[in-house]
């Protein structure tokens, strides 16, 4: 990939979350050891953004989910700090009236050699998806413990659902 600015990696991985472009793509924007800060929660690594990309748009409570309105700036004392700033929107609801609705969400990259090397976010930015319950820890705790579950099954039935390594 050509070199951007920060906030075109940031805008660049957007795209990836929206499907807009390859998980491939991930691959080339974010570090292989990328950071993901999430309040008290740390993950790191590539194949755990690609788990959590393919959680939230595979089981999340909103079909057609997207990341629009992104708005991002460099921090005004490391330019190498990125914020986003944008919206979830999507159909939510099950049963015969699903209704458009959007919600804004807020974070942070540390970009370094044209890469994104971590993430700041908040539980608060995925209770769109997911429900309210994944703010509590308990819950987040016990939803990663079923989505340890998930992915080992989803291994066992198909070749996996993250890009293979170039």
């Amino acid at each position: 990939m050509e070199s951007l600015a920060p906030t075109g990696v940031v805008l660049a991985l957007v795209r990836v979350i929206n499907r807009d472009a390859s998980q491939h793509t991930a691959q080339s924007i974010l570090d292989p050891l990328v950071q993901i800060r999430m309040d008290s929660a740390r993950h790191r690594g590539i194949k755990t953004w690609c788990m959590w990309i393919h959680l939230i748009h595979n089981c999340g409570r909103v079909t057609g989910l997207r990341l629009t309105n992104c708005h991002t700036w460099c921090d005004a004392h490391d330019p190498d700090v990125v914020h986003l700033s944008g919206r979830w929107s999507g159909l939510v609801g099950y049963g015969r009236k699903p209704r458009m609705s959007e919600h804004c969400v807020r974070l942070r990259y540390l970009i370094r050699d044209g890469r994104i090397v971590a993430i700041w976010t908040r539980k608060s930015n995925y209770e769109f998806v997911f429900g309210r319950w994944i703010r509590y820890s308990i819950c987040y705790w016990i939803f990663l413990g079923w989505a340890f579950l998930y992915f080992e099954a989803v291994a066992l039935r198909t070749a996996g659902f993250l890009p293979r390594p170039s």
